[in-house]
């Protein structure tokens, strides 16, 4: 069995890195649990052929009992957001009402797109990442760090000025990057995972289902290998 050395860590494509910090079980977790139904024992051999055959049938309780806390870094808050919509797991979101949307600001190259990718996402059209349609996109570019620079100066006025920071975020991008842990068992990740490594699923919620389906599939190989297969996702995280 792939011995689990944390942290493991993924890097997310447009921005910021999925980290698997603590696992509880490991990958025949769910098909030893399982035999509880009938007080019965299997070898290494017989667990993973029963393991196969829970996901070929959609037995998936067996699969709760597989836990893991993932930190997520520098994802939009938008995204965060989304993920927030998987109500079977534990989430903990960085405040900003508490932090500073980035300190040093003053100390960068306010016209670097890299440096502004880092603190607020922006969109992978206008990075090369993915293909794009768009009319005279340098223009437009120049635009976005325009007004995320606008956003920050007037975050910092307000704040410099007395206003409470839970009160001057509302003028800050809706792209911002955030950093949350997320606990779930398996089974609500295989949920996760058929939703958001799904063709209609937005771009950046792709990526993120990507980077934690690539550590999944370094940890628990057999579990996620399987049901990526029996569901037809595997393909799609070369995609």
């Amino acid at each position: 069995m792939p011995l689990f050395d944390p942290p493991i860590r993924e890097y997310i494509k447009g921005g910021g890195y999925v980290e698997l910090e603590e696992m509880l079980g490991d990958d025949l977790t769910p098909a030893r649990v399982a035999r509880i139904s009938y007080l019965s024992e299997g070898t290494e051999e017989a667990n993973k052929k029963l393991l196969k055959k829970l996901i070929d049938l959609g037995h998936y309780s067996p699969f709760e009992q597989q836990v893991f806390r993932f930190f997520i870094h520098g994802i939009p808050m938008y995204i965060g957001e989304q993920l927030l919509r998987h109500r079977i797991a534990s989430p903990l979101k960085r405040s900003f009402r508490y932090t500073h949307p980035e300190k040093g600001l003053k100390d960068k190259k306010w016209e670097d797109v890299n440096f502004w990718n880092e603190i607020v996402h922006v969109p992978p059209e206008f990075l090369g990442l993915r293909n794009h349609h768009i009319d005279n996109p340098d223009e437009l570019l120049s635009e976005i760090i325009q007004h995320y620079k606008r956003s920050f100066e007037l975050y910092n006025k307000l704040v410099e000025s007395g206003l409470r920071k839970e009160a001057a975020r509302c003028v800050l991008p809706a792209g911002l990057r955030t950093t949350l842990y997320w606990s779930s068992n398996m089974r609500s990740i295989m949920n996760f995972m058929k939703l958001r490594l799904n063709k209609h699923a937005q771009w950046e919620m792709r990526e993120l289902a990507k980077a934690m389906a690539r550590i999944l599939l370094k940890v628990v190989p057999l579990t996620m290998g399987y049901y990526l297969e029996n569901e037809n996702l595997l393909y799609l995280l070369d995609e």
